[in-house]
């Protein structure tokens, strides 16, 4: 799934779940758009169609006959646990769903055409935030308001507005979600003499001090995947401006050539001289070797670092919270949250809200995360799951943030993601091209916006 993911609950250090999010086509917006406006256009020849703009009504009535159909994209190691649930739920005698199972690449870039078919399918694997937002906002969603009526109390509260449509109305189901940190093996540390810094001013020093050991101090595959580093971006924005800001910001409503954003890219200068000097032009695979061979001492990733390690190397990792730069700004953490959504065109709504209820239970999200490794902590509070020392660390940082983002991607849009990652690696390359790197991604991002 990609808890982030699903693109895999759990990506491996070839399948991450932004890496494939972005697989969806960086084009999804806007071939809503072209689709919204030609469903438009055949609704206007047939008569049987809401016309462009026009909210489609979910079925009332009756369900129509046959079995709910699930469209996942959960990996043959993933699905153990949605087969379980699946089959749980089918013992209850309440209706029957049937799985279908997409490749994941395959599920991404097809998943607008499912939703505006003519007949599409019921329920859907996907992602919380603007994810489903983008889906909301074209009337493509089932209204799932009623499932949060029976179980909200049991999801954290920062999960409630990542699971609603601009208009506050729930739309997704919350399953899981997982944490991102700076991990580290604690054995290297020891050598190096280091502890867990929590502030800036500590994190420069302690990269100081393990560089002058001839130790790289951080790394990160973006020869292949450069996504990796909007992870930096977004937790330098969260620590220096907060997340009001940082959200307003991908959400167009602020500018990348901004004082703000400046404060941002002043503080990455500082951490620079700290990063392998061929970071641009080191895969994923070689950064994490390098990293599980102590040649680098640091990797700011997300909970799937854990199984993307040596298994003989995975009771020696840690991570810390990426430290504090300002203390007057509310701590907020990254959190990609994966879930259920609805075709508001079911023909079964009734089963469907049956199933996405029993989904949001104690019992199926302990089912899925059960089979997720100990990467993906459950959304309802309410499950039941031996958490190792790390799954504890990262839920216990999560649960006391003071709001919880998804990653740059999920909340810009998919479509941004390629002039983030074209700043980034720019400004890595050549940071004293700063003005113009602002420059080139405001015009960018709003070409983007204003042909989406």
């Amino acid at each position: 799934m990609s808890f982030g993911r699903r693109i895999l609950l759990r990506p491996t250090p070839r399948d991450h779940p932004h890496e494939m999010e972005s697989k969806m086509t960086r084009k999804t917006t806007r071939w809503l758009t072209a689709l919204g406006s030609a469903v438009a256009a055949t609704a206007l020849l047939a008569g049987c169609v809401s016309t462009s703009g026009e909210a489609q009504q979910a079925k009332s009535g009756p369900d129509a006959s046959g079995p709910l159909i699930l469209q996942s994209r959960f990996t043959d190691a993933e699905k153990g646990g949605l087969d379980k649930l699946v089959k749980d739920f089918n013992a209850k005698g309440e209706g029957q769903v049937k799985v279908n199972t997409i490749p994941t690449n395959t599920f991404n870039q097809q998943l607008p055409s499912y939703l505006t078919a003519k007949n599409p399918p019921d329920v859907y694997t996907w992602y919380a935030g603007q994810a489903t937002r983008d889906f909301a906002d074209q009337n493509l969603l089932l209204d799932l308001s009623s499932v949060w009526k029976d179980h909200g109390s049991d999801f954290p509260s920062s999960l409630k507005s990542l699971s609603q449509d601009s208009s506050g109305k729930e739309v997704f189901v919350p399953t899981g979600y997982y944490w991102w940190g700076v991990y580290y093996f604690k054995s290297d540390f020891q050598k190096l003499g280091i502890t867990p810094p929590k502030t800036w001013d500590e994190f420069l020093a302690d990269s100081a001090k393990i560089k002058g050991q001839g130790v790289t101090p951080f790394t990160a595959g973006l020869s292949d995947n450069a996504w990796l580093a909007s992870a930096w971006f977004d937790y330098l924005d969260l620590r220096i401006n907060g997340a009001d800001f940082h959200l307003k910001l991908l959400s167009g409503k602020e500018k990348y050539d901004s004082p703000q954003v400046r404060k941002v890219f002043a503080a990455f200068k500082q951490v620079l001289p700290y990063f392998d000097p061929a970071v641009l032009g080191t895969t994923q695979n070689q950064a994490m070797s390098d990293f599980s061979q102590g040649k680098v001492a640091m990797y700011l990733l997300g909970a799937w670092a854990q199984p993307s390690v040596p298994a003989d190397k995975q009771s020696d990792l840690a991570f810390f919270q990426f430290p504090t730069i300002d203390p007057s700004v509310p701590v907020a953490e990254e959190g990609p949250t994966d879930g259920f959504i609805a075709s508001v065109k079911t023909d079964k709504p009734n089963l469907t809200k049956k199933f996405l209820d029993y989904v949001a239970s104690p019992q199926a999200q302990t089912d899925l995360a059960a089979s997720q490794q100990g990467t993906y902590l459950p959304a309802n509070s309410k499950a039941s799951l031996n958490l190792d020392a790390l799954s504890k660390q990262g839920k216990d940082m999560l649960q006391s943030a003071k709001q919880v983002t998804q990653f740059y991607n999920r909340d810009a849009g998919d479509a941004q993601q390629t002039p983030a990652d074209t700043a980034l690696t720019s400004f890595i390359a050549h940071p004293e091209n700063l003005d113009q790197i602002l420059k080139d991604w405001d015009a960018a991002s709003a070409k983007i916006r204003a042909t989406s």
